[in-house]
């Protein structure tokens, strides 16, 4: 199994297993962020995380009306943390690899794409 660290910026958000690839890679975060505590280090990251969670639940329930309110308040609120090359990976050799923003899903898990524009340049 791989290992990873996961960052936005310079805040590390937790270490990843990774344990499944398909057209994204899937893994099981232990969270070093802690987006639920009263005031978080970051209030805007930790309500991201808490959307994407949800999103991911209604994505698996298939309530398509719900996930297209949830896309309209990721537009509204959070596109400056899903339109950004500040999501990387750094595995256990050390190495960078910039990610596209991952969703968080309930019970730690978490998917993931490698930022194919950021490879090219």
């Amino acid at each position: 199994m791989k290992k990873f660290e996961l960052y936005w910026r310079d805040l590390n958000i937790g270490s990843i297993v990774k344990t499944y690839f398909d057209m994204r890679d899937f893994g099981i975060i232990t969270y070093k962020f802690d987006y639920l505590a009263e005031i978080p280090e970051n209030k805007h990251l930790a309500d991201f995380i808490k959307h994407s969670i949800q999103v991911s639940i209604l994505i698996e329930e298939g309530d398509e009306e719900a996930n297209d309110k949830m896309a309209e308040i990721e537009e509204r609120e959070f596109l400056d943390l899903i339109d950004t090359t500040d999501w990387y990976l750094i595995n256990e050799k050390g190495e960078k690899k910039i990610i596209l923003c991952p969703m968080f899903h309930e019970d730690d898990g978490i998917t993931w794409m490698i930022d194919m524009k950021a490879l090219q340049s």
